[in-house]
């Protein structure tokens, strides 16, 4: 009798079990790290609840009890999701720990984050079929190649092909037509024909959370919040109803609202690629080496949410075709070919907000951002701003060469 496959199976679950129990202690390190901090208060303690434990579909589904659609970029519409009664979620990894998991058939060079969001979707044993519709927009390579280097072949997998240039007319309906197209993805997956009141409901509701997150980062511009906790409470978006994050965000903005005003002289924009929880490495060397984050333009941080939806018509297509507008002409991603307006946004804030330098954040194998940075250092030291590109990814072994190179940074400033 051949025992072979027994043992196999038995080593692989000694595997993940072990892995399981080292990613959970690497996620309740970070909380303790956060909790131990100076300017903690017991408001933070549902962001830390939220964030405690690595990711999984089954548990966030029970939190909000409706069906999750799966996206991978904040260029899939939040409003059209919520007009179908389904709960968006962004599908990405910070952690170091699960990476190992999916690291035997990666590419090296991999982008950490989606390495990490492969691990613990081994971890967690999930698929793309436990989502309703999983939505890629064709924003990088890994994105594309994403369902087919999983080996998913799930019939909800859909594409949202993003438009390369945004000023062209030719592009700008030919979002529209995407848009159109998810629309009528969602009306097959879901049954339920789109309501015009239905869309609008849920584009008050979304902008109501731009207002108020817009409040946060007024704090946070005031030194009134750290960097780290801005991106600790915005990497919690949609891990929870809408509503109830939301009014725990407000009481966040409130007990901050009371404290001091810092001043701080070495204030920094940050740019570049995501910061996801539990790897909240750059921000916190950061503020080890002195120097305050007022602003940044992450789509894990303060570009989650596209800004407000302006529309007069309130037929279904004109409220579509205002969120197509919003959602691709007011996106600084990386992969447009004229980004001009993101050079352009991060020379205003330094104007505005007294800022002296941009920290460029860029994670091994993000090769949108790493060709973006030689054009953005360019143009940033034309106007007198300072400027450092930390290459990285989510191990913590280049900590303290970070640092250095940080606090020498801090000295230019």
């Amino acid at each position: 009798m051949n025992n072979t496959p027994n043992l196999v199976d038995e080593r692989k679950k000694r595997r993940y079990e072990k892995v399981l129990q080292k990613t959970e202690e690497e996620y309740l390190q970070e909380i303790a790290i956060l909790k131990n901090r100076d300017d903690f208060f017991g408001e933070y303690e549902y962001f830390l609840q939220l964030l405690a434990s690595p990711f999984s579909a089954q548990k966030l589904q029970a939190r909000v009890n409706k069906q999750l659609a799966g996206i991978f970029c904040i260029q899939a519409p939040f409003e059209l999701f919520d007009a179908f009664d389904l709960h968006p979620v962004k599908l990405c990894g910070g952690s170091h720990t699960v990476q190992r998991l999916a690291a035997s058939y990666l590419p090296v060079l991999m982008c950490p984050m989606l390495k990490s969001f492969m691990g613990n979707f081994d971890l967690q044993q999930e698929s793309f079929a436990d989502y309703k519709a999983v939505v890629l927009p064709t924003t990088c390579d890994w994105v594309v190649k994403l369902p087919e280097i999983m080996r998913q072949e799930a019939d909800n997998i859909h594409y949202l092909e993003l438009p390369h240039l945004k000023e062209t007319e030719k592009s700008q309906n030919r979002w529209l037509e995407e848009i159109f197209c998810l629309k009528q993805l969602l009306e097959q997956i879901t049954g339920q024909k789109l309501k015009p009141k239905k869309l609008q409901d849920s584009i008050n509701k979304v902008m109501n959370v731009w207002v108020i997150l817009d409040e946060l980062t007024k704090l946070k511009r005031r030194g009134q919040l750290s960097g780290v906790w801005y991106t600790a409470i915005t990497n919690t978006f949609m891990l929870d109803k809408l509503e109830v994050w939301t009014e725990h965000v407000t009481k966040i903005i409130e007990k901050l609202q009371q404290q001091k005003i810092q001043e701080n002289d070495n204030r920094v924009f940050v740019a570049g690629s995501p910061v996801i929880f539990p790897n909240l490495k750059l921000l916190q060397l950061i503020e080890q080496a002195g120097i305050k984050v007022a602003a940044d333009d992450i789509c894990s941080s303060e570009r989650i949410m596209p800004g407000g939806i302006i529309y007069n018509d309130t037929s279904e297509y004109g409220m579509l075709r205002a969120i197509a507008e919003r959602y691709h002409k007011a996106c600084v991603c990386p992969t447009f070919a004229d980004n001009s307006r993101r050079v352009n946004n991060i020379i205003a804030t330094a104007k505005e907000f007294n800022i002296k330098g941009v920290i460029f954040n860029l994670l091994k194998g993000c090769h949108p951002y790493d060709i973006e940075a030689i054009t953005i250092e360019r143009k940033l030291k034309e106007h007198g701003l300072k400027f450092i590109k930390i290459e990285t990814d989510y191990g913590k072994e280049d900590s303290q060469n970070i640092l250095t190179r940080l606090e020498a940074f801090k000295q230019t400033l």
